[in-house]
């Protein structure tokens, strides 16, 4: 058998009775406000984060802007390069095409030995025709020799009448020149 004495007076009862619950709503406040500033901390923590992400986000897309701006740019310089080289390409094509005078004179510059002198010089099609005057017999050898060793001219015509003065010769030949020699040499 049991037996509950109860000795407290009813007023010291009640002043327990209300202590423990101060204490049970007190706990009871305290983990509600920590977990309050927990779940504020998390929010908060997360707002950052999404914040911080937006301004990432942001910066991404204006350099990706500044990106395109830029791509932009750069492709009509580049169609605007490749015009120019069609340009180019189509005019060196055209000066590839014609004849350059200038490179059999320069060659003959080269290859007429002193001694002559070139009285007459005119062309036809890929035909030459030179006549001039030479010192001695010696030095239209030698003239006729070069033009003779150059790649560039073939299918001489000499009158034998060239020679028959040793003397102030007085000469004329006819050649060809090879069509390539006449090309323009472009050094790019």
């Amino acid at each position: 058998m049991k037996v509950l004495l109860n000795l407290l007076p009813e007023r010291h009862k009640a002043i327990i009775r209300k202590r423990y619950y101060d204490r049970f709503f007190l706990r009871q406040t305290i983990i509600a406000f920590c977990i309050g500033v927990f779940y504020l901390g998390m929010l908060g923590s997360i707002y950052f984060i999404v914040w911080q992400n937006r301004k990432v986000v942001d910066e991404m897309n204006a350099s990706s802007r500044e990106a395109t701006t830029e791509a932009h740019d750069l492709s009509k310089f580049e169609s605007t390069f490749r015009e120019m080289n069609a340009l180019s390409a189509r005019s060196d094509m055209y000066y590839a095409g014609h004849l350059s005078w200038t490179e059999l004179l320069t060659l003959f510059d080269s290859l007429i030995p002193d001694g002559i002198s070139l009285t007459s010089l005119s062309t036809k099609e890929y035909q030459v025709f030179l006549s001039g005057t030479a010192k001695t017999r010696d030095d239209f050898l030698v003239l006729e020799n070069k033009l003779k060793g150059n790649s560039c001219f073939s299918d001489f015509k000499i009158p034998v009448s060239n020679l028959f003065s040793s003397a102030n010769v007085e000469f004329q030949m006819d050649f060809s020149v090879h069509p390539d020699c006449l090309k323009r040499s472009f050094d790019l």
